[in-house]
């Protein structure tokens, strides 16, 4: 790898088997993900009379929700069905996180505890069964 541009081959993604759990690469079986993003919460101050929009920063950030897709694959022990079906240790208030580690072109690596809010099995008539999963940060997200 060289530095300056990247393409998808150079993408990693490693997600916790559950929560708590070790992470596994679920790569090969991801052909769409939302990307990479921390934002700053603004929040909107224009006055009444104001002929343009303005906005103040809260001094909060967040990282959104990141959207996984791919073909369903029930038959791999660290594929899509087994390490994105939402368990009872998900739903507990009180339960541990999963870590979602992305990793992009010379090794930029973007961390953050997350909780599995969704997972989805999509049939399509005469085309390949697809999954959607909802990963939900639950906290800071750091590059490294």
């Amino acid at each position: 790898m060289s530095a300056g541009k990247h393409g998808s081959s150079e993408v990693t993604v490693t997600y916790d088997t559950s929560p708590g759990g070790s992470g596994v690469a679920i790569t090969n079986h991801v052909l769409q993900m939302g990307g990479a993003k921390i934002e700053s919460i603004q929040q909107m101050t224009d006055a009444l009379g104001d002929a343009w929009e303005e906005s103040s920063p809260t001094g909060k950030r967040r990282v959104p929700p990141i959207d996984l897709e791919g073909f369903f694959d029930d038959t791999a022990t660290t594929g899509p069905h087994t390490v994105l079906r939402v368990t009872d240790d998900d739903v507990d208030p009180n339960g541990s996180t999963r870590t979602l580690v992305l990793v992009f072109g010379n090794s930029k690596t973007f961390t953050v505890e997350t909780r599995l809010a969704e997972y989805e099995v999509i049939p399509d008539n005469s085309k390949l069964t697809k999954f959607k999963a909802k990963i939900v940060p639950t906290g800071v997200g750091t590059w490294s």
